[in-house]
């Protein structure tokens, strides 16, 4: 963080210092950090208080605390009313007092690979601050402000959400440049109520967009109307795969390692690029970084430069070579409708035998079972051999291609024998592809490393005993 007074401080988020003044130029949540010398500021949650380790925190080096109550201890305090609120009113003024260039991303889907697009692209030239990890809420994002050094020029942040008045709250902290909404899909829909609930919740992204900014939305959407409509006071850029979006796509194709290349038309100017990203989906990705980069003057050979660069993220599409014959899709990070039915078209992309391992989709509320359902459905379009499932809701899906090779497993170890008696079946046969996807929740990623471990374990026994 720039370095401030404590005085400055206190000015800004609406409190009374009781103590000397002094410099702060660190700002931490977190007593497991390092608080020398930092401001530490006492959040209060449903099942946590932090107020009850500002003593911690000052035997840690803290030089003062933010909290809602004076503490009975000899230490420079801020007292305001609401310590949450003074962590995300203290964000924005020092983004307000770095000023950098700023575009805020939100969307059911893609957020983070956007938002990694956007990163690479604009750090070609100058130095950007982009969200880290999940910190995309109420509470993340203000401490992503809170990281802004004078030297950024540009600041990507990632606006999550899981309830109504999120994005509008958080978008006003961070009063962005450019807005993306990447897309509206069945996603955190318990908190939400509907799929139309999730898309006017995504929608609240557009009120911190002054008239001097820019929105930018799919322009394929069956809720292109509502933006429409939301848009009219601001610049709005659309992108999409028909020549209707001001950013657009053509001559789409997928090399061997499920890698899209395809030609971009943008302001006018048309350049052939691949990513290394796997996916049909990531094209639109794409298409949405290179729309908000054109609209703060980034030029297209540079958007191109930037989007080639972007290597995925652990457990996003990653795409793991076990064996000369097995391949592993790595998808599980997080679970949607949207991003499965995406994971699924690159499982059908790839030739030979092809098995799904479905962990349950968190967060989709009452019509869950109707969308693990939808899965399989897709799943059998997609013509691929097995889909296996794990978890309660899941198994809707296993049940819908059960004529096609579904099967569901009540135990990780039980899952993943057959998997394996699967992969013995077919080697020497075909190459073999096994895409495993979840939500977090359902830590799939234990299936990733069961399959790597035996066949690792398999193949180190053959050699061994090889003559």
């Amino acid at each position: 963080m720039i370095s401030v007074s404590l005085k400055w401080i206190a000015e800004q988020v609406e409190g009374r210092l009781i103590g000397s003044d002094c410099t702060i130029d660190n700002v931490s949540t977190d007593t497991r950090a390092d608080l020398n010398d930092a401001l530490f500021i006492a959040l209060k949650g449903k099942n946590f208080d932090a107020h009850d380790f500002v003593e911690q925190a000052i035997a840690k080096g803290a030089a003062a605390v933010i909290c809602e109550k004076q503490q009975n201890i000899d230490c420079r305090q801020i007292i305001v009313d609401n310590s949450r609120h003074a962590l995300g009113r203290l964000g924005a003024a020092i983004k307000a007092k770095v000023a950098p260039k700023t575009v805020a991303v939100t969307g059911s889907n893609g957020k983070t690979t956007v938002k990694e697009m956007l990163a690479a692209i604009l750090s070609i030239h100058h130095p950007v601050l982009a969200t880290q990890g999940n910190f995309n809420n109420d509470i993340g994002v203000p401490l992503t402000l809170l990281r802004l050094q004078e030297q950024h020029k540009y600041a990507v942040v990632e606006l999550g959400a899981n309830h109504p008045g999120e994005i509008a709250y958080t978008t006003d902290l961070v009063k962005p440049d450019v807005a993306i909404l990447n897309n509206v899909s069945a996603a955190h829909v318990e908190g939400f109520g509907s799929l139309h609930g999730v898309a006017r919740a995504k929608t609240e992204i557009f009120r911190g967009v002054g008239s001097q900014g820019t929105a930018v939305t799919p322009r394929d959407s069956d809720f292109y109307p509502c933006w429409q409509r939301a848009c009219t006071e601001m610049n709005w850029k659309t992108f999409g795969l028909s020549e209707n979006a001001d950013v657009y796509a053509t001559d789409i194709e997928l090399n061997s390692e499920g890698h899209p290349y395809f030609t971009l038309h943008l302001g006018g100017e048309t350049r052939t690029l691949e990513l290394k990203l796997s996916g049909r989906h990531n094209v639109l990705n794409a298409l949405s970084a290179a729309a908000a980069a054109k609209e703060l003057g980034i030029s297209v050979d540079d958007i191109v430069s930037g989007l080639q660069q972007v290597q995925p993220a652990q457990g996003r599409l990653t795409t793991i070579k076990v064996s000369d014959h097995l391949r592993i899709i790595d998808d599980t990070y997080n679970a949607s409708v949207a991003s499965t039915k995406a994971a699924l078209d690159l499982l059908g992309s790839y030739p030979g035998y092809r098995v799904f391992v479905l962990g349950d989709m968190g967060e989709l509320g009452a019509d869950a079972r109707a969308y693990h359902e939808e899965i399989g459905e897709h799943a059998i379009g997609t013509g691929i051999d097995n889909l296996y499932s794990l978890g309660v809701l899941s198994q809707s899906a296993s049940e819908v291609f059960n004529g096609h090779g579904g099967k569901h497993f009540g135990s990780l170890q039980s899952l993943v024998e057959s998997v394996l008696q699967r992969l013995t079946e077919q080697t020497g046969k075909q190459p073999v592809t096994v895409l495993v996807k979840g939500s977090r929740s359902a830590h799939m990623e234990r299936v990733v490393a069961a399959i790597q471990q035996a066949v690792t374990a398999s193949d180190s026994a053959e050699e061994k005993y090889a003559c």
